[in-house]
């Protein structure tokens, strides 16, 4: 583990930096010290690419931040099984259990601005929200 990590961005985060959405400047003093797993770059990729960036702008626009990205592990897909339970009652959905689970694998702070995120019961994840 990289001891410089402290957060895990979701793709909402990434998508407000890329965007200038409201947001953006908190995501932005946060990214050298935080991670993005492999499941939730696609997810940024996708949203931004059906906002009407093409795939070269995101990737100009994202390397220069050399985030540090975590792969998507075969232990990380069983742990993200603890977060199915809240699907229906927190929506929660791939990208967001995939967060959830990178953040409690690093103890890292996970950073969203999804507030159905705050009523989920203690599960030895920090949340952040951005806005």
């Amino acid at each position: 583990m990289n001891s410089k990590i402290e957060f895990v961005l979701d793709s909402a985060a990434l998508i407000a930096l890329v965007s200038l959405e409201p947001g953006c400047q908190l995501v932005s003093d946060l990214v050298a010290r935080s991670a993005i797993s492999t499941v939730n770059l696609a997810e940024t990729v996708n949203k931004l690419m059906q906002k009407s960036f093409t795939a070269e702008e995101v990737r100009n626009f994202l390397s220069p931040l050399e985030l540090h990205v975590e792969d998507w592990t075969t232990d990380m897909a069983y742990a993200s099984a603890e977060f199915c339970r809240f699907n229906k009652s927190h929506g929660l959905s791939l990208g967001d259990r995939a967060c959830l689970t990178l953040a409690k694998r690093l103890h890292a702070t996970a950073v969203t601005c999804d507030r159905a995120w705050r009523r989920l019961p203690h599960l030895g994840v920090r949340v952040m929200m951005f806005r």
